[in-house]
């Protein structure tokens, strides 16, 4: 909430669309780029922790060895290809690479907290690193009177994410009682038998962030910033929707649905209700956007904004396909056909890149928007196909 207040800020008080522009590009090159580094390793260790948290910091010293080695790794050929196309002006490289250590490192305590069933330190801290650096740089702005500066803001987002990611390894030393003269080596066999795990699961996440990132990159190759900066609005508000939904309906059903699954009976009651309450909620926060959000871009006075709307109208299309298609998505995750799941996420990249190669340069965001649509559409095909065949 508090980064779409952001959004909502620097479009309505920067000159042009250029500032949205910029930091799209660059909070979405962070976003990748922890999901990288991250390799959804996260999932291993924390079933892991589950079976035996008596053991897990030494769990946790492992991850730290394998994300160190994804760092040196991947960190260097990333960064080189982000500035060898110039998505990410040179001025801005070290704050990237200090953000994206103390993001996904925080980002890893945040999951590690919530597995010990400390959540409420760690929304607490989440909010600090998510939330509170928004609600400074408005203090800046309207009471301080001091000017847009964007390189100034994301500064201080990267100060507000060390100070929780700070708070957070005080606290785990705290809780746990970690011990230097306890050193361990890596447990290799250990890593070796995550990186395996993990890697399913980090195909089928890549996948989806290529679909939902790929467009504005190159938007922002063919077009430039100002343009990514139009589609970076309307993205925010599909967006809320998509966590919206899954925040209220969806993380309440699931675990319901796979508690239920032997009982073929209540299962499928759970199911048609899930489906029921999805579908009205989705539907509903579009019409209400679909109404509110043209009053919200006239407030920003961006006329660029304006004149694109029926981009925005196709990217709330995309948004209602993709939440449709969890129904089935849930469905099969029970049923443990994460094959399946993969393989679609599989071929909705390579559709949705395809497809942005060709209509992205011809139809500029307009051909990005279809591009979403259509390959959300194919998702939204192939899993009702899987789930519902006998």
């Amino acid at each position: 909430m508090s980064k779409f207040i952001f959004i909502l800020f620097l479009g309505k008080y920067s000159v042009d669309e250029t500032n949205l522009g910029v930091f799209g590009i660059f909070s979405t090159t962070v976003a990748l780029l922890i999901y990288v580094v991250g390799f959804d390793f996260y999932v291993y260790n924390t079933r892991e922790i589950i079976l035996n948290t008596d053991n897990y910091i030494h769990k946790l010293k492992n991850q730290l060895v394998f994300h160190l080695i994804a760092y040196l790794l991947i960190i260097p050929a990333a960064i080189f290809c982000i500035y060898k196309f110039d998505f990410v002006s040179i001025e801005y490289l070290w704050l990237l690479l200090i953000l994206l250590i103390s993001e996904h490192l925080g980002q890893e305590l945040y999951r590690l907290f919530t597995t010990l069933e400390k959540s409420v330190i760690a929304n607490s801290i989440l909010f600090i690193r998510s939330g509170v650096w928004v609600w400074y740089i408005l203090v800046d702005f309207f009471v301080l009177e001091n000017e847009i500066v964007l390189k100034k803001y994301i500064t201080i987002w990267a100060l507000f994410s060390w100070l929780s990611f700070f708070i957070f390894t005080v606290l785990l030393f705290k809780v746990s009682e970690i011990k230097f003269k306890n050193y361990s080596l890596p447990d290799w066999k250990w890593i070796g038998a995550g990186f395996k795990t993990s890697s399913v699961f980090f195909v089928g996440s890549l996948s989806f962030l290529v679909i939902q990132f790929s467009d504005r990159f190159m938007i922002d190759y063919f077009y430039g910033k100002k343009l990514v900066g139009v589609y970076t609005a309307y993205a925010q508000f599909t967006n809320a929707i998509d966590v919206f939904t899954f925040s209220a309906i969806t993380m309440v059903a699931y675990p319901k649905l796979v508690k239920t699954f032997t009982n073929p009976l209540k299962y499928n009651v759970i199911k048609r209700r899930f489906s029921k309450e999805l579908i009205f909620l989705s539907l509903a926060l579009i019409l209400i956007v679909s109404i509110g959000a043209p009053f919200i871009f006239k407030f920003l006075d961006k006329k660029m904004i304006e004149d694109e709307i029926n981009t925005f109208y196709i990217l709330l299309g995309g948004v209602f396909l993709l939440i449709t298609s969890n129904i089935f998505h849930y469905d099969l995750y029970v049923k443990k056909k994460d094959s399946i799941i993969l393989c679609v996420a599989i071929i909705g990249m390579v559709v949705n890149v395809g497809l942005n190669l060709i209509l992205i340069p011809k139809y500029n965001i307009f051909g990005a928007a279809i591009a979403t649509l259509l390959s959300f559409f194919m998702i939204f095909l192939l899993k009702f196909y899987f789930s519902t065949r006998k």
